[in-house]
């Protein structure tokens, strides 16, 4: 009986040296994953041309093809916003399939409040403001120097911005103690970070910092490198905007 020995054979694998990006909200991202080039790879016939992209996505997502020659596929975010967060696909058809997963979270803390004292004209009653945007939606506490909780006085109202982030407005009405300071805290109940204002009829702010930064993941998208021999996708499961699906989908060729 004779035996047959068949040559081994490389399996083909995408490797993503970073499984989790961690952004802040506004600031640039770079994901990236890895494929075996096996040579040189071909992009003299490769064109780019972006056919459909969301128009939240226009001009800040783009494929970088400089670094596809060394087995590189990045995808590059600028400014990023609440709905590029999520789960994305890298998937890569070149001398086998393969993909990985890559998860962006953005974190848009509340991290600025504003804040404003005026008092009622002819009462010895005073109005303390205090705003700030983020998400998701917070919660906002007053207290006093004892930690004695004001918050059933306060009026607290929000608005969702044109970017996705909540405008949340605390409105106190009382009459204070003219020698205590004031305290309004922004509080993320899920994820357990807050972010406060001192604040006292003096007009005078003070702020103690943020604990804890605010994370979310929003899952949106689809990215398409189409070479000469060939195929890498970057796609995101699906995405959610003010509670609603959307889709967004990228090709470029």
């Amino acid at each position: 009986m004779k035996l047959f020995s068949f040559p081994a054979v490389a399996l083909f694998t995408v490797e993503v040296p970073q499984q989790l990006y961690v952004v802040e909200y506004g600031s640039n991202v770079t994901m990236e994953c890895r494929f075996p080039v096996n040579g040189s790879l071909n992009l003299g016939l490769l064109t780019t041309s972006s056919l459909s992209q969301h128009h939240d996505n226009i001009g800040r997502a783009a494929l970088l093809h400089s670094e596809l020659k060394l087995g590189r596929a990045l995808l590059q975010i600028t400014s990023v916003k609440i709905t590029d967060a999520g789960s994305y696909l890298c998937l890569i058809d070149y001398q086998g399939v393969d993909y990985k997963y890559i998860t962006l979270e953005v974190k848009a803390s509340y991290k600025r409040i504003n804040t404003q004292v005026m008092r009622k004209p002819g009462e010895d009653k005073f109005v303390f403001m205090c705003q700030s945007e983020g998400f998701p939606l917070a919660e906002v506490f007053w207290q006093n120097e004892k930690n004695f909780n004001l918050s059933g006085s306060a009026n607290t109202t929000y608005t969702l911005t044109t970017d996705g982030l909540y405008n949340v407005t605390s409105i106190l009405t009382f009459k204070p103690s003219m020698s205590e300071n004031y305290s309004c805290v922004f509080w993320n109940k899920e994820l357990n970070g807050e972010t406060s204002a001192h604040i006292s009829t003096l007009g005078s702010t003070q702020y103690s910092g943020q604990k804890s930064p605010i994370l979310f993941i929003v899952p949106t998208c689809v990215m398409v490198a189409v070479l000469p021999s060939a195929l890498i996708i970057f796609k995101k499961r699906k995405s959610f905007k003010n509670g609603q699906p959307r889709k967004g989908t990228f090709f470029f060729r």
